[in-house]
């Protein structure tokens, strides 16, 4: 390797989030950089509270300890143990040596806020299929949330994103009362498998696994009901073990959609090159970037603030 430098970053959310009880105003993660043959490439390191096994400092810890080895080696070292820690380097060395170019899909737009700021929003986007996230509202308002948007375009399709928040009855409710057929997938409705399960083989609920897959032991396995998997790449680990899992549930007729974990810019470009690559015929779920106050490195929206290098706190430099 020419040369490679490592940064940690912190970007502020224009609101806080919330994730799994852990409340944030800003991201924060590491940017790993790597330089060879005039080529630069970025891998970026950010475990996401709440659902990531590792803190940020293990992650920053153990980047620190393998930067030698880095230098020396173009291979995922042994000491690479941590899921986001190793999901940065193989990311960096895929994009270092990559050399076809690569084709991507519009990724499934991301709606938040109200109800009537969702229908708003709609209304202004050109796109057939909508994600929503599920459970923070009443279930009577949710299932009219649904009949809004289709009264704005009947033939629209939805990704529902439950995050395990509802009741079997509530899930019950809500799947009887809107026209499952239009909907791509729900994200496990309930906090158990085996209810989940359940509802997908008595009412034909259209199941997806999200928390499922980000288990420490997860291995793919074909479950009756289950239609698609949604996966955190920053959650698995390296690309080798992202894409054996794509290729077993491709293999059974499962599909999957990547999906952010509130990245950086950045990371959320690794990510969709990572979608064209291994699942070209899924649109993937990278619509997180417009939470974040700021760019990295190269910017990507128009009158957003973009930190540099120089506006990052540099751990290890050669």
């Amino acid at each position: 390797m020419t040369a490679l430098a490592l940064y940690r970053y912190a970007i502020p959310f224009h609101s806080a989030i919330d994730f799994n009880g852990h409340r944030l105003t800003q991201r924060e993660g590491l940017l790993l950089k790597l330089e060879h043959d005039g080529r630069i490439a970025w891998g970026e390191a950010a475990p996401l509270p709440g659902f990531s096994r590792e803190s940020l400092a293990e992650a920053q810890a153990q980047l620190l300890s393998l930067m030698p080895a880095l230098k020396e080696s173009d291979q995922l070292p042994e000491g690479a143990t941590l899921p986001s820690v190793r999901f940065a380097i193989s990311c960096a060395q895929w994009q270092l040596h990559k050399t076809h170019r690569l084709t991507h899909l519009e990724a499934a737009p991301l709606l938040s806020g109200s109800s009537q700021q969702i229908i708003d929003k709609a209304a202004s986007i050109d796109a057939r299929c909508l994600k929503l996230k599920v459970g923070r509202m009443s279930v009577e308002e949710e299932i009219r949330l649904i009949y809004s948007l289709l009264e704005q375009d009947p033939k629209r399709r939805f990704r529902l994103d439950a995050n395990q928040r509802w009741t079997e009855q509530q899930a019950i409710e809500f799947a009887a009362s809107i026209p499952l057929k239009q909907v791509d997938y729900i994200e496990e409705p309930t906090p158990s498998l085996e209810t989940n399960l359940a509802l997908a083989a008595s009412m034909g609920l259209p199941l997806a696994l999200d928390e499922t897959t980000q288990a420490e032991d997860y291995r793919f396995q074909p479950l009756p009901g289950v239609k698609a998997l949604v996966l955190k790449p920053q959650l698995i680990g390296d690309l080798d073990t992202l894409a054996d899992i794509v290729g077993e549930a491709d293999h059974h007729g499962i599909n999957v959609v990547l999906s952010s974990a509130f990245e950086s810019n950045l990371g959320l470009s690794t990510l969709a090159d990572l979608a064209a690559e291994l699942t070209p015929d899924q649109s993937p779920g990278l619509d997180t970037l417009d939470a974040l106050e700021a760019d990295l490195i190269a910017p990507k929206r128009q009158g957003t603030p973009c930190y540099g290098e120089d506006q990052l706190e540099c751990l290890w430099q050669s």
